[in-house]
């Protein structure tokens, strides 16, 4: 009976000392990152309006010509999306979540509307990404799916999220 108290024992004071070891980590990790430190804060409110309007402008302009555009693919489509970025030039869509962290600081903007809009927007934006990426691999043995139909998928995406960005816009 010793045996199995003393067994007891340990297993308790084991699983006691690595509880409070990860709680004080856990506290620790929560208490040594302040905001300020983020680095959505070495954005300023003015770069990020910019960001977002280049943005809106962009989305404007990759549903204005599409068939252009899309002409090179899925690639071009995620270029024009910022979630692939080839050669020198890069989308404003690029991180455009550390420009909505610091927009959504802003008084003057309705912080749960804005929150709200800007999660579907990156989701949205993020659906868009998936369908093009699809359409570079589309193809190939068996019965496979054209290109144009991920291609078409990522336009109605796309679109979606052109209705958001103005909605967004408008908050601004």
């Amino acid at each position: 009976l010793t045996a199995l108290d003393a067994s007891l024992s340990n297993r308790r004071s084991f699983l006691s000392r690595t509880t409070a070891a990860v709680a004080t980590s856990s506290l620790l990790q929560i208490t040594t990152y302040p905001k300020s430190a983020s680095a959505a804060a070495a954005l300023s409110q003015d770069a990020a309006l910019a960001q977002w309007k280049a943005s809106a402008a962009t989305i404007d302009n990759l549903v204005n010509n599409w068939d252009t555009i899309t002409k090179g693919g899925g690639d071009a489509i995620r270029k024009e999306l910022g979630t692939a970025n080839f050669g020198t030039d890069t989308s404003p869509l690029f991180q455009i979540d550390k420009a909505f962290k610091v927009l959504r600081e802003n008084d003057d903007v309705d912080l749960i509307e804005f929150t709200e809009q800007s999660e579907e927007f990156s989701n949205v934006l993020a659906q868009a990404d998936t369908m093009a990426y699809s359409a570079n691999f589309a193809g190939g043995s068996g019965k496979p799916t054209p290109p144009k139909v991920y291609i078409d998928k990522a336009k109605k995406e796309v679109e979606g999220l052109q209705q958001i960005s103005k909605s967004l816009s408008s908050l601004l």
